[in-house]
């Protein structure tokens, strides 16, 4: 792709949430999702990071009373179009609302964008604080295979919405992290957006879950050498 002499670098989803959807919505991913949420008998959820609302808008449609909500104005904005419910901008490490939930869920590896452990603490005393008594907090989370899998650069080059973009993925074995960078190329010259994802130790996340009140459970084949799933029960 020509590289445009105009160059500008915006933050997180400032640009990629208009393409969310058609680069990194996995319709088959939220199928399995919504079938581990309906093995428990919850009524409220809150989702944090809920991104483009597609979750949202499917658990609203099984009956769910359902708050959904992200750190991103710009997600916001795009998932009105499809998800009639309240959506609160909030940050998911260290929110406070008034009110308290059956289930607690953060999805596709959101949990990720965390910026370590110290993060992580926060966020599950945060989420324990939100949930009713034998509330669930469920989530994935990269499986540490990923490190391995994308040892080498993967490099992805198509149009979206008629636009040409690049994603690029490496992975940083020592500092246990993913960096994905994305470009698109409109009319007003290079768009670049980074995104940094630490890859978390599943005993030390067992391990900090336990020491903020939960039983804990997982499935670290969630999805095959991709995702592991997280259940915590607020004890």
């Amino acid at each position: 792709m020509e590289r445009s002499e105009y160059i500008k670098t915006l933050d997180s989803y400032e640009y990629l949430a208009d393409y969310y959807d058609e680069l990194l919505q996995d319709e088959d991913s939220l199928c399995l999702w919504l079938d581990k949420i309906k093995v428990h008998k919850v009524n409220s959820i809150l989702e944090l990071a809920s991104g483009s609302g597609a979750m949202a808008s499917l658990l609203k449609k099984e009956g769910y009373t359902i708050k959904a909500s992200d750190i991103s104005p710009a997600m916001q904005k795009v998932a009105k179009k499809r998800f009639e419910g309240e959506y609160l901008l909030l940050n998911m490490i260290d929110f406070d609302l008034p009110e308290q939930f059956d289930m607690i869920i953060c999805f596709c590896d959101s949990i990720n964008y965390l910026n370590g452990y110290r993060e992580m603490e926060q966020m599950f005393k945060t989420v324990h604080d939100h949930l009713n008594d034998g509330g669930v907090f469920l989530f994935d989370m990269h499986h540490y295979h990923r490190l391995k899998e994308f040892k080498e650069e993967y490099i992805e080059e198509g149009f979206v919405k008629d636009v040409p973009y690049q994603w690029t993925i490496l992975a940083d074995e020592t500092a246990e992290e993913l960096s994905e960078h994305f470009v698109f190329y409109d009319k007003t010259g290079m768009i670049e957006e980074n995104h940094n994802q630490k890859v978390f130790d599943l005993p030390k996340t067992v391990e900090l879950l336990q020491k903020c009140g939960f039983k804990v459970t997982f499935d670290k084949d969630f999805i095959p050498d991709e995702k592991v799933l997280i259940e915590g029960v607020k004890i």
